[in-house]
């Protein structure tokens, strides 16, 4: 009921908005509509705004690598959710493989894979100050947003927790008590996309109270061809978010911010897709989870001949899972809701602000998989996993007002959450017409934990800076879980008492305002973990992981330059990651392997270069190389299909670490008359090769990818625009992930990357 409201009242105040000619006269003009002449002479970037210290200042005078991503260039390039800014940000991948609410966040090719939910991402995600503990709660469709910020290399002083690789701070606009506002848009595209987002900023009380309320639709029909499926396609989207915020200002000191949200998702995805199919699985005598498990499939695609890259011995059939087509006879989806409320006090007392933030959020999550991915007419594979999260979280900060001889912030943090993960595969024996629980557990994790925290910049003189801070945290972590009767799964038990202290130091110098040099340490930390998805004897017998820590070396140079028309940005970096936290599934085994078990080295450079030389046009340029690898990574899980235990995979590159990223693209923003603008956007990012899955499966690594998204505008000075849009306009075609097949004897099968996808996109901004 509740999705049929949102869409219905989406669409009809969109349509209303789109229909008022009356309400259009009164739009006042926008910055594009500015004379020629006044346009020409202000051609300057204007400074950037960030959040990254936990206080307000400019990208300039902050001494670490942020790349910051503006909510109008998301709109420009037609990007709405968490999961595709890695088209517009080099250092940044972001998969989304089995389900949607799975996704993994990477950032200078250190990342947490993991299926199991009793384990924090090594990126952390804040929304509006919030951090989110797994990224499902996450990866939600994108609402007001004013800006996103990617801070590379560990977070773990300022920012609330479990941010050794980076974090993702993402920031939506404040209502506005001054001025009445709407924005709404409708579109459709191919694949039976459907698309509607609508905000409102209503003044309640001028110069004090404001709400606004925005709300989405997503929706389209999937880009797989499932044949067997009652939809006839898969793999499509289904989503609806709401979210409210009010806005007040009771006096001139203080300031309060009270947010709401709910988001929903039905997405029928994600379909596995065979890439190889071994004939032990699809011809040799049906012997339960041995061979034969693929017996009377039927071929998605035209098959070629050949020999498995993780096992020569073993010969079978290459598919084209880039056709986009699959031939399973059970659905796969995901259903979701995510909620949370949050509440903001900032009180200014003289020099010095206390900020106050809490936070309650639930997510909850059903999946329902057919992960064998075919037809076959002997068996079904079928995973069937639930989760139910509940997170409170509480920081108070104190700090005083920037520009003073000592600038500061001190604070503390609290974190509470349960998870509820249930893990249910089952096979379904088609000839006998019996189901076996292959797994059937419930596993129960705890975690609490409490930090304090203090950051301190020292002012030496008006160009050199010098900031030191530290967090010292304490957390304990519980675990249990327990087992139906008949299954294969592992019972366990544990608890984690851990204290850490981090920090980072920073020297900082500004020879001129417009330059500004550092060098940069900071020391990164995410929690020691417990396993609740205990599918191995290995993980039963300790179900617990030891924390991960970076340290972090950073030196950086930014500047501004011509008149502030050139933005630009130059890190270099070395990094080293300890006790990583790794799971991989193992195919021999059908289980799920969680260890402590690498040392990662990853080392690079980051530049950004942004350049308006004249008003119309800004240039934008972002680069990555990486040079990553393991230290050390003995007893790693085996490639996909083979048949070794384990191997050694010391010197090697972990997986999404491509070697080159570089983004570029360029924004157009022309006056065509009085009344008309022109909006035009251009994006590339260009990839070199890099692996998917963390054994390192040749079968499942990307070449050279090349993705190109464009996009142009007529926005009308009345509010009304119409906007053309096409996202991976190269057909590139990519890999997500790869797996063994379940009871498929060595067959393989991968999630892959979305097609060519254009639309037309209506617009009214008041």
């Amino acid at each position: 009921m509740l999705k049929f409201s949102i869409m219905s009242s989406t669409y009809a105040i969109s349509v209303a908005l789109l229909a008022a000619p009356a309400l259009a006269q009164t739009v006042s003009p926008a910055e594009g509509d500015q004379p020629a002449s006044e346009q020409a002479e202000d051609t300057g970037l204007g400074d950037i705004v960030v959040t990254a210290q936990r206080r307000t200042e400019t990208l300039l005078k902050v001494p670490a690598s942020v790349e910051v991503l503006s909510g109008d260039r998301l709109q420009a390039a037609h990007i709405n959710n968490l999961a595709n800014i890695q088209e517009v940000s080099p250092s940044l991948i972001v998969t989304q493989s089995s389900s949607p609410s799975t996704g993994v966040f990477t950032v200078r090719g250190i990342g947490t894979a993991v299926t199991d939910r009793g384990f924090e991402q090594s990126v952390g995600v804040y929304i509006d100050g919030v951090f989110r503990g797994r990224p499902g709660t996450a990866l939600q469709d994108l609402l007001n947003i004013e800006r996103v910020e990617v801070l590379r290399g560990p977070q773990s002083t300022l920012f609330g927790r479990n941010n050794s690789a980076g974090a993702i701070n993402i920031s939506t606009a404040l209502p506005n008590a001054n001025a009445f506002g709407v924005y709404a848009e409708g579109t459709y595209g191919n694949y039976d996309t459907i698309q509607a987002r609508l905000s409102v900023n209503l003044p309640l009380v001028t110069d004090k109270l404001a709400l606004s309320i925005a709300m989405a639709e997503n929706y389209n029909k999937g880009f797989v061809e499932a044949p067997n499926l009652p939809q006839g396609r898969t793999n499509g989207r289904d989503r609806q978010s709401i979210r409210a915020q009010l806005y007040w200002t009771p006096t001139d000191q203080t300031r309060v911010r009270l947010i709401g949200d709910y988001s929903q998702l039905d997405d029928s995805c994600c379909s596995y897709l065979p890439l190889f199919v071994s004939d032990a699985a699809a011809n040799a005598p049906f012997v339960f989870n041995v061979r034969g498990g693929f017996i009377g499939y039927t071929a998605p695609t035209p098959g070629t001949r050949g020999v498995s890259p993780s096992n020569p011995a073993s010969p079978g059939t290459f598919y084209r899972p880039f056709d986009r087509r699959t031939t399973q006879d059970s659905p796969s989806g995901e259903k979701t809701t995510d909620k949370g409320v949050s509440l903001q006090v900032d009180q200014d007392f003289g020099n010095l602000t206390l900020t106050a933030i809490g936070a309650h959020r639930r997510f909850q999550s059903n999946v329902s998989l057919d992960i064998d991915g075919v037809d076959s007419a002997v068996a079904n594979v079928r995973s069937s996993p639930s989760t139910n999260i509940r997170e409170t979280s509480a920081e108070v900060r104190l700090q005083n007002a920037a520009g003073s001889p000592v600038e500061f912030v001190v604070g503390g943090y609290y974190f509470n959450q349960k998870i509820i993960d249930r893990n249910l595969l089952q096979i379904r024996v088609k000839p006998a017409a019996t189901t076996v629980t292959f797994y059937n557990s419930t596993g129960t994790g705890t975690a609490e934990s409490g930090a304090v925290f203090g950051q301190a910049t020292y002012n030496v003189t008006s160009s050199l800076r010098v900031t030191g801070g530290l967090r010292y945290l304490k957390e304990k972590k519980t675990g249990v879980v327990t087992v139906a009767p008949g299954s294969f799964s592992f019972p366990g038990t544990a608890e984690r008492n851990d204290d850490a202290l981090m920090g980072s130091a920073t020297i900082a110098f500004q020879p001129v305002p417009e330059a500004n040099l550092y060098l940069r340490y900071a020391r990164g930390y995410k929690s020691g973990a417990i396993n609740l998805l205990l599918t191995s004897p290995t993980n039963s017998a300790d179900p617990s992981v030891d924390p991960e820590t970076t340290d972090a070396f950073e030196a950086g140079a930014k500047f501004r330059l011509f008149g502030d028309r050139l933005s630009t940005n130059i890190a270099v970096y070395t990094q080293t990651v300890n006790d990583q936290q790794v799971q991989a599934f193992n195919s021999q085994t059908s289980s799920f392997v969680t260890l402590n078990a690498a040392k990662v080295r990853a080392r690079g450079v980051e530049a950004e270069l942004l350049y308006r030389p004249v008003k119309p046009l800004t240039f934008n340029a972002s680069l990555s190389y990486l040079d990553a690898k393991y230290l050390s990574f003995p007893g790693a899980p085996p490639p996909a299909g083979g048949t070794v235990p384990s191997q050694d995979l010391t010197g090697r590159t972990p997986p999404n670490a491509p070697r080159w990223t570089l983004v570029g693209g360029v924004s157009l923003d022309q006056p065509l008359s009085d009344k008309v603008r022109l909006l035009g956007n251009v994006n590339l990012r260009h990839a070199t090769s890099y692996y998917t899955d963390l054994p390192l499966t040749e079968a499942f690594r990307n070449g050279n990818t090349d993705f190109l998204s464009a996009s142009v505008e007529l926005a009308l000075r009345n509010g009304f625009g119409i906007q053309f849009w096409g996202r991976n306009l190269t057909r590139q075609n990519s890999y997500l992930s790869g797996i063994g097949t379940p009871l498929g004897s060595g067959s393989l099968a991968v999630f892959v990357n979305e097609p060519r996808t254009y639309g037309l996109t209506l617009r009214f901004r008041h």
